[in-house]
């Protein structure tokens, strides 16, 4: 679960890479509004950050409301349980161990007004299926010549498929698990790529992986995780946005960000060099 748990993390980032959330709006009063932010996995204590926006603004005001000292009530099945602060605006129970098909509620108090949020940990995805466990690439170095003196030979891409009778949306990412990483291509003097790459969410039931997607040889884990509409609004609104987490989520009444539940399946990719 920790790998899984530092996916999750690494995607949260690729979407929201400027959090915390601003308010980059002129002329418009600034309201103090909690920033909440939770990814819930099934296997991971339950767990979640409030921080506040930062304005483009001169003298704004601030509650008097303490980030690191909310009474953030959470609502599991028929208990109301207190969330345990943890400082730098993480609140916890780490008695609560997260499952699919739980439903949270959380509500406190912030400048005044009474602040929720919900969400459901989704099914795992079903039938989780690859087309090849292994694809064959030719090494592009400074010593490169297609494999039998012809154009280069491109291999199929290799499929991933899964059930999706309910048109949930699925996030895939896939990600390098070697030690030290062996370049497919010759980066010269530029920075090397992350070893981690992921496919936009969608409704469909299948997704191809391609040869030139892979950066690296070696083994590789892709990880589809099946994600909440809210998930999915919001990395949309982030691709071609700067406003972050201070975007409404229609899963949180009086404060920005987002409150949401995923779950997920892996399987395993080995690319190889192509003799």
């Amino acid at each position: 679960m920790m790998k899984t748990s530092r996916l999750i993390v690494l995607i949260v980032l690729a979407v929201f890479w400027a959090i915390p959330g601003c308010e980059n709006k002129e002329n418009v009063e600034f309201t103090d509004w909690p920033i909440i932010e939770a990814y819930l996995s099934p296997g991971d204590c339950f767990g979640l950050t409030v921080s506040r926006q930062v304005p483009f603004i001169d003298d704004v005001e601030y509650s008097g409301d303490d980030i690191d000292n909310l009474d953030i009530s959470l609502i599991f099945e028929e208990d109301t349980l207190l969330l345990d602060p943890a400082g730098e605006g993480v609140y916890t129970d780490s008695s609560l161990t997260v499952k699919e098909g739980d439903e949270y509620t959380i509500m406190f108090q912030f400048n005044g007004k009474p602040v929720f949020a919900y969400t459901y940990i989704p099914v795992k995805p079903e039938n989780m299926e690859q087309s090849a466990t292994k694809i064959s690439i030719e090494r592009m170095d400074s010593n490169w010549t297609p494999v039998g003196g012809g154009g280069m030979s491109m291999p199929d891409p290799i499929e991933i498929t899964w059930d999706n009778d309910d048109d949930s949306y699925y996030l895939m990412v896939i990600e390098n698990i070697e030690d030290s990483l062996d370049p497919i291509r010759d980066f010269g003097d530029e920075d090397p790529p992350e070893n981690i790459f992921r496919k936009q969410p969608n409704t469909s039931t299948s997704e191809e992986i391609r040869s030139n997607d892979f950066t690296y040889y070696g083994t590789h884990r892709v990880v589809l995780f099946h994600v909440l509409p809210d998930y999915a609004d919001l990395y949309d609104e982030n691709s071609n946005s700067s406003q972050n987490l201070t975007n409404p989520s229609t899963s949180i009444a009086n404060g920005y960000g987002i409150f949401t539940g995923l779950n997920s399946d892996t399987v395993f990719i080995e690319v190889k060099e192509a003799k």
